[in-house]
């Protein structure tokens, strides 16, 4: 018998590792990322001056794919201002040693960039795309908690958790009569990170929801994913990624606490659209007939309006 929490923090552990192809039309998912370089050249346009601020600027990734946004983002600071990408370290906080080597084939022609597995100290942004989701959560309903026995079947025991009753209770969700993923993972990682960055900026991309919106998923948010569609069965011994929607009132609250300050909470779609990199390509490529340009602005469109809503983006501060 185990705890919904370590049984997910085992199989996406598990998932990660493995060598199969996660990624693009022969993996089980797309990241932004994937679809198009402008993704990360957007980001980098709006951490721009930002980074600029800084004597010895760095970007810290949590968790970096295929790391086609960490070549996209220093790319386009090579050719921007050459004396920022001189300056400016980029270090990648990543499990998955299949990935690892990955990242490191597809950066390879970048001095500047540091594999860690412990966040060192730094001035600049740390920033993720799509790595919350991926923390286990424990999952509670009506004061009973989530297990799961030997034979993949759900079992409901009374919730002693100290600190997710802690959690409930300062987020209002105690009284709530639904299922309600708790992400004690994420607030520690919150700490972590705060710890590391001296001062700078923390963005966060991925799906997720506030607490004016939590009544919309009574049955949680944990899904299963594999070839581009949703599993029905995440406890089969298959593995598969597993996610969790982002409790993005949680990361707020809670970032309070470790001196995080909240900049901008919106959705991608007006994140994107809020950015001249980003406006500039998807107005030049109006103008093109050729099918690559084409293709090329149906991706696009893609990040505004398919994954537009969905994806939001959290952007906070420390000692600035």
């Amino acid at each position: 018998m185990k705890s919904f929490r370590d049984f997910m923090e085992e199989k996406v552990r598990e998932y990660y590792c493995s060598p199969r192809e996660k990624f693009s039309a022969g993996g089980d998912f797309f990241t932004a990322p994937e679809l198009d370089r402008v993704f990360g050249e957007a980001i980098a346009d709006f951490l721009y001056h930002r980074l600029r601020e800084f004597e010895e600027p760095a970007i810290l990734e949590l968790g970096a794919g295929r790391g086609l946004m960490a070549r996209d983002i220093l790319s386009y600071y090579r050719q921007r201002d050459p004396d920022l990408f001189r300056r400016l370290r980029y270090f990648i906080y990543e499990m998955s040693p299949s990935l690892i080597d990955r990242q490191r084939k597809v950066l390879r022609d970048f001095e500047n960039v540091e594999w860690i597995s412990r966040f060192p100290k730094i001035e600049g942004v740390i920033l993720s795309n799509e790595f919350y989701d991926a923390l286990p959560v424990h999952v509670v309903k009506e004061g009973r908690e989530l297990y799961i026995n030997e034979e993949g079947e759900e079992v409901w025991l009374s919730l002693e958790n100290e600190r997710v009753k802690e959690f409930l209770e300062r987020m209002g969700y105690a009284s709530l009569k639904q299922r309600i993923e708790v992400c004690l993972d994420c607030i520690e990682l919150l700490r972590e990170l705060s710890e590391s960055l001296i001062r700078g900026y923390h963005l966060v991309i991925d799906y997720g929801y506030t607490s004016e919106e939590i009544h919309r998923f009574p049955e949680g948010t944990v899904l299963g994913y594999k070839k581009h569609s949703i599993s029905g069965d995440i406890y089969r011994e298959e593995a598969m990624d597993i996610s969790a929607q982002v409790n993005f009132s949680a990361l707020m609250e809670y970032g309070k606490d470790f001196r995080l300050k909240t900049l901008l909470y919106d959705s991608q779609r007006n994140f994107l659209a809020s950015i001249p990199h980003f406006l500039s390509e998807l107005e030049s490529l109006g103008f093109e007939e050729s099918p690559e340009a084409v293709e090329r602005l149906s991706r696009l469109k893609t990040m505004l309006i398919s994954m537009g809503d969905r994806f939001k983006v959290l952007f906070q501060s420390k000692d600035l």
